[in-house]
């Protein structure tokens, strides 16, 4: 299935793209960013000492653009990251891997075997409210904290499921938009995180009353689990939500999974919840604190072979000078860990056509 979604999806994109380097007056455009990023942060590790470390340093670009008034496509690379290491137990403590792009890239010195060049290449056709797109693209899973682009997250203040959850995979989807698109259901087929059978996921995107934004998905996929229990199907049901008010807003997410970095997310029993406020301070300048709990839990009959805990709170600030330049910083404190991280990350716009 992967294959056949593969070849038709860069077939499909590359005649789309031709076509639109030779349309004129068709309603077509693109554009390219180079994302660059570069942190700098030290964590303190209880009985262990303090690590000097690169946060989300990385290089990304975006090329994305209109073939015609129907058709739309979008492409993202990420070509450097600062963090390669492996997941496992340190101090007794489940530690994430925080590198999220262990199947979307294959270079020799990173030591991956990824299944693909692009986080995401995926084409769109629009017709009316509806929108059918194919290709590489995010599994339909998680809250409003799988909504952020990768380049502009704090990798260490976010939940191990985010951490560890392989969410690029090739498939096909379908939306429609109701209500002056207000609401969005979209219904999608696409491979999992692990081996390739199916993976199907719904998901309701609503705006009401002006404050209250939704994100609520259910994802249908293969049973990963090293120690059977007999279940066929593993449902990851996520509720996002976010309320804004004035300069305020709060996001809650909530996912009745654990990510399981250890075991490359084998769907630990457990849950998520994640929940965020903020402040727009001024008009470029804006701060949040960031509370995330999450239960692993995991039994063989009567008995718990793996039971705990793992909070997670952070402060973050991000300041724009000037067009394209953004600051940002955070620190925080989780199992057995303080950390603290700084940064800046700068946006290059090129229109192409």
């Amino acid at each position: 299935m992967k294959k056949i979604l593969v070849v038709c999806a860069a077939i499909t994109l590359s005649c789309f793209l031709v076509r639109a380097q030779e349309a004129e007056n068709t309603g077509s455009g693109a554009g390219l960013s180079v994302i660059s990023r570069l942190d700098a942060g030290i964590t303190r590790v209880t009985n262990e000492g303090t690590y000097f470390n690169f946060g989300n340093t990385s290089l990304y670009t975006l090329f994305e653009g209109n073939i015609s008034e129907n058709w739309s496509f979008s492409v993202a690379n990420h070509w450097i990251g600062s963090d390669f290491g492996a997941a496992g137990f340190k101090d007794g403590l489940l530690v994430p891997t925080g590198d999220l792009y262990v199947n979307t890239i294959n270079l020799p010195f990173t030591g991956k075997s990824g299944n693909s060049f692009f986080d995401w290449a995926y084409v769109t056709y629009t017709f009316g409210d509806y929108e059918l797109s194919a290709g590489k693209m995010p599994l339909i899973v998680g809250g409003m904290e799988f909504d952020e682009y990768d380049f502009d997250v704090n990798p260490i203040t976010t939940s191990t499921f985010w951490n560890s959850f392989f969410v690029y995979q090739y498939g096909v989807s379908i939306s429609r938009s109701i209500k002056d698109g207000a609401h969005t259901f979209t219904a999608q087929i696409a491979t999992n995180q692990r081996n390739n059978a199916p993976a199907f996921g719904f998901r309701w995107n609503g705006e009401i009353g002006g404050w209250l934004s939704t994100n609520y998905s259910l994802l249908l996929t293969d049973h990963n689990r090293m120690l059977d229990d007999g279940r066929s199907v593993s449902a990851i049901l996520s509720l996002g939500n976010k309320i804004t008010y004035r300069e305020f807003f709060l996001t809650v997410d909530y996912i009745n999974r654990a990510g399981d970095p250890l075991y490359n997310y084998t769907d630990i029993n457990g849950y998520t919840l994640l929940m965020t406020l903020g402040k727009q301070i001024r008009e470029n300048v804006d701060i949040s604190s960031r509370y995330c709990l999450e239960r692993f839990h995991q039994k063989d009959g009567d008995v718990y072979y793996l039971d705990y805990v793992r909070p997670n709170f952070s402060l973050q600030v991000n300041w724009y000078p000037k067009d394209g330049l953004r600051v940002q910083g955070c620190s925080g404190l989780s199992e057995g860990l303080m950390y603290a991280v700084v940064g800046a990350t700068y946006t290059f716009d090129f229109k192409l056509w």
